[in-house]
């Protein structure tokens, strides 16, 4: 079985434990995707956010031999207890039923293309600075980001800069423009 992950943020730069069984490609499918996360070290991470505009994601064949082992597999690398699995990582076979959501119509024939069997993507809610699984708006993330200082405000700065330049969100280019926190192969 071929099975693929799916990426935008972290693991493409840092996959660690990711059983990967090569690069991350920038021809993945595209979804709609964000910076729309507090992270609890205070980082604002990219998920996929049913209200941002269409872009590309990044994939990585896995040197996995189920899909089960794929789940597992991200969920461990991303720090997601076991039993969070089903809701926080994302999965999807060819032919079977497409989960819900305009965004993802394109994944089978994404597949196809590709000779892939099966994906998983890492699924987290959006999340406010106060620990609320709601989406954040691009102000309240404004001045979250505003009022950092220190380690946390230096990991907050690192993840957007590292983020792959075919990340390019509005989010994004609000931060650049504000922060002036650019793609690290643009400094």
């Amino acid at each position: 079985m071929k099975i693929a992950c799916l990426a935008w943020g972290s693991l493409v730069w840092d996959p660690r434990t990711l059983p990967r069984a090569g690069s991350f490609r920038d021809d993945g499918v595209r979804l709609p995707i964000e910076f729309s996360r507090v992270s609890l070290d205070g980082r604002v991470t990219l998920i996929i956010d049913p209200t941002a505009p269409q872009i590309r994601s990044l994939w990585a064949p896995l040197a996995v031999d189920s899909l089960d082992a794929a789940i597992e597999q991200l969920g461990r690398r991303e720090g997601i207890v076991p039993d969070r699995w089903s809701d926080w990582v994302g999965r999807h076979a060819l032919g079977e039923p497409v989960p819900e959501g305009p965004h993802f119509r394109d994944l089978d024939s994404w597949l196809g293309e590709r000779s892939l069997d099966a994906v998983v993507w890492t699924a987290l809610p959006g999340r406010q600075p106060g620990g609320e699984e709601t989406l954040p708006t691009l102000e309240t993330l404004l001045a979250h980001l505003g009022s950092l200082s220190g380690e946390a405000l230096s990991r907050a700065e690192r993840y957007v800069r590292r983020t792959p330049r075919v990340v390019q969100t509005p989010r994004r280019a609000r931060f650049e423009a504000e922060l002036g926190w650019t793609a690290e192969d643009d400094r």
